[in-house]
């Protein structure tokens, strides 16, 4: 099996992309197709030995629809795209497209279409108000000929609609086509009949506010993908590589231009004011105030130096950067984040597959009940009304909104949580953590923000200061946190790095090694040998590091973990919804109900392993739909089983991996931030399928006539125009996403 994605222009509403979906997965050779409306991405699983990706677009065109490799620009098209849509269009069709690329721009069809309409109209009408007089074949003539210009402008409806109508997939195109083809054919009796009917002004209004409201709705749509895709559109693709080959300076190295993809590790770039940092790496020189908001939602700038790591996708504000490149382009965390929007953005969420369902069989039933309802009426009354009748009901029916209700929305809240430094991986996370009733937090990371030394204890001759540097040094070889608490302690300021051979990290227990030609170990009191350990009982509330030789302890290190400044608010909000809470942790019981009892916590579980946290998970789901929020390895096998997770971003890619959600967000409170996007965003889609569902369920029967007992009948040109602004309803709706306000952080403030 073979996988490939592309891009799929001209699809209209949800029933051309569900219909591209039907179609194909009817055929032996494709395993499995989704096609997102919004993006017009498409990606399918194929079997290569039956057909070709070349063949699999021959059939999308006959569909009626325009398949790329590359999203779809006039001026990137590639010759591969050229020739296949030359192959696909007559030498008419040629030229029609060339002459309008040219001269008819989308502006300007609008502008002439509306012009148009508007003498339509006035001639139309012009004898029931005493204006535009003119003889009959001249009145029918300049009628038909603004109607045959008004039909080419909006010619696309005809080119889908029939070819998806043929295709057995009707859409909205279809529809549209079939309703102003039917006034259209009926006024041309008009030659030879100067005082018939005409529907020339209908077909033309019809077009025109369908053009109107596709343009309206295409712009908002724009604008929501652009707004979720904001790292897309700043992501630079070239930078500043420095050649240091023997120049005495990096101020004075040569510089060369080359793409972002061919950086490599260990490369040296050069950072201008104002350009993003592509690769992850670290400062090697210069200093600046960087913009980490696209990565983290962090909206103060932090200020970075030499030996300082910086994360890619971060904007600098002030001087010339010098960095060495710690990964390459592909491992960064600008390009796993972008890969996270490019997913989000081609998946959908289930709440979406009612509204597939219905697509599948709404234009068809909207076709069938048009042609029941023109039967009727013409039985009833004649066959002019009974036309009025069936252009009515095709032209009012909308499957556009029900396409619109879902992945507008999820836009506009994934614009909204990229901002907060939060990357759902596909829009089903979004239902799914709307629906938690309880959070499994693992402690460390999470709730807390590290460890940090409360208290040095000497009980040698050491200074304070040479105890803390032989610590410091033993730690210095560990990526454990741990580690970070000495790095951030005062004493570190001033400290010494001794040099150290034979180090050795012991998984569970601590750091040894040689400084000096004397052997040090640090750690907890199992690294101790015995005859030092039976000697020492730690019952307090802290972490208890001890320094010694083999002969002797030298000092003693107390840790305790350090609450992140927002845990406490983050469990309050949630409380106020009815979820709960609990700990579950690998530390010891001491620190952990510590912990769980500063943040009223009542449920907490100490020395937990990656089982165990799995197994708490079963026996909570049996009542509970659970959020798991962790960081570590060790969390991998409970984020993957949970209902939905959340990893914070960490060196532990199988955390990232496993988890729904990836937090960039330091502060806890962007957890709670999370969830109430989600809530606000479900919300948002279901007002936008119940608007959807009424909107056809009233306006099609009113269409057909069920009220014409009391004489109340609906005029083509309404019904384009309700068609029109239900659309830009749900559009607008989903828009008031924006307006979702997140909840700072105390370290924010």
């Amino acid at each position: 099996m073979k996988e490939a994605s592309f891009f799929i222009d001209k699809m209209s509403c949800q029933a051309c992309s569900s219909g591209i979906e039907r179609s194909f997965k009817r055929k032996t050779f494709c395993q499995d197709i989704q096609v997102h409306l919004l993006s017009k991405k498409a990606h399918i699983t194929y079997d290569e030995s039956q057909t070709s990706l070349e063949e699999i677009f021959a059939l999308i065109r006959k569909m009626g629809y325009e398949p790329h490799l590359q999203p779809y620009d006039c001026n990137t098209e590639t010759p591969q795209d050229s020739k296949a849509k030359a192959l696909s269009l007559t030498y008419l069709n040629s030229l029609i497209e060339s002459f309008d690329a040219h001269f008819l721009p989308k502006k300007l069809k609008l502008y002439l279409s509306s012009t148009i309409s508007i003498l339509v109209l006035i001639l139309s009408w012009g004898e029931m108000f005493n204006i535009a007089k003119l003889p009959s074949m001249w009145h029918f003539g300049i009628l038909l000929f603004l109607s045959l210009i008004v039909m080419h402008i909006g010619r696309d409806f005809y080119i889908r609609g029939y070819k998806a109508l043929f295709s057995k997939n009707p859409n909205m195109d279809s529809l549209i086509a079939i309703g102003t083809t039917s006034a259209f054919l009926y006024s041309l009796q008009g030659a030879f009949m100067p005082h018939a009917h005409l529907y020339f002004d209908s077909v033309c209004v019809i077009i025109t506010l369908v053009l109107v409201g596709k343009s309206i709705e295409e712009s908002s749509k724009t604008e929501a993908l652009q707004s979720a895709s904001l790292l897309l559109e700043v992501n630079q693709k070239i930078v500043q590589k420095v050649l240091t080959e023997s120049a005495p300076s990096l101020s004075q190295a040569q510089i060369q231009s080359l793409p972002t993809q061919e950086i490599k590790q260990n490369d040296i770039l050069k950072i201008l004011p104002g350009e993003m940092i592509m690769v992850d790496g670290i400062v090697i020189e210069g200093s600046s105030n960087l913009d980490k908001a696209a990565i983290n939602g962090e909206s103060l700038p932090v200020l970075v130096k030499k030996d300082d790591k910086v994360l890619s996708g971060s904007l600098n504000l002030d001087s010339v950067l010098y960095i060495k490149a710690t990964k390459n382009a592909k491992d960064s965390t600008l390009h796993k984040i972008l890969e996270l929007i490019q997913k989000a953005q081609e998946s959908k969420a289930p709440i979406a597959s009612l509204a597939d369902k219905i697509a599948g069989i709404f234009v068809p039933l909207v076709i069938f009940l048009a042609l029941c309802a023109g039967a009727f009426w013409w039985g009833m009354r004649d066959f002019e009304f009974a036309l009025s009748i069936f252009v009515a009901t095709l032209v009012i029916s909308c499957p556009c909104a029900l396409g619109l209700a879902t992945p507008m929305a999820i836009l506009h809240a994934q614009a909204i949580s990229h901002k907060m430094g939060v990357f759902f991986k596909d829009s089903k996370a979004f239902q799914t953590l709307s629906e938690i009733t309880h959070i499994v937090f693992d402690k460390t990371g999470t709730l807390t923000q590290g460890l940090e030394i409360k208290q040095i204890e000497n009980l040698s001759s050491l200074t304070e200061q040479e105890a803390f540097n032989l610590a410091y040094t033993l730690e210095s070889t560990s990526i454990h946190l741990i580690s970070n608490a000495f790095k951030s302690h005062h004493l570190a300021h001033n400290a010494t790095l001794y040099p150290i051979i034979d180090s050795q990290n012991i998984i569970g227990k601590g750091v040894k090694g040689t400084i000096q030609g004397r052997e040090y170990v640090i750690g907890n009191i199992d690294i101790l040998p015995p005859h030092l350990a039976h000697s020492f009982h730690t019952q307090n509330n802290k972490i208890t590091l001890f320094l010694a030789t083999n002969d002797e302890i030298l000092a003693l290190f107390s840790l305790q973990d350090r609450l992140k400044m927002d845990a406490k608010t983050t469990l309050e909000l949630f409380k106020q919804h009815n979820i709960s809470s609990s700990i579950i942790s690998g530390d010891n019981a001491i620190n952990t109900q510590n912990v769980a009892h500063l943040l009223d916590i009542t449920e907490s579980y100490s020395k937990a392993l990656p089982e165990d946290k799995m197994q708490l998970l079963k026996e909570k789901s049996k009542q509970h739909k659970i959020l798991m929020v962790g960081d570590g390895a060790n969390d991998a096998p409970a984020l993957a089983y949970a209902h939905a997770s959340m990893a914070f971003a960490s060196s532990f890619d199988i955390a990232s991996q496993s988890a729904d959600i990836i937090n960039y967000n330091e502060n806890t409170i962007s957890i709670y931030n999370a969830y109430a996007l989600a809530r606000a965003s479900i919300v948002n889609i279901k007002q936008n399928l119940v608007f959807a569902f009424c909107y056809n369920i009233a306006f099609i029967p009113l269409a057909m006539g069920v009220l014409g007992g009391f004489d109340i009948f609906l005029h083509p040109m309404f019904c384009a125009f309700a068609m029109s602004l239900s659309s830009l309803s749900v559009v607008a709706n989903a828009a008031r996403l924006k307006n979702f306000k997140c909840i700072e952080s105390k370290e924010q403030k």
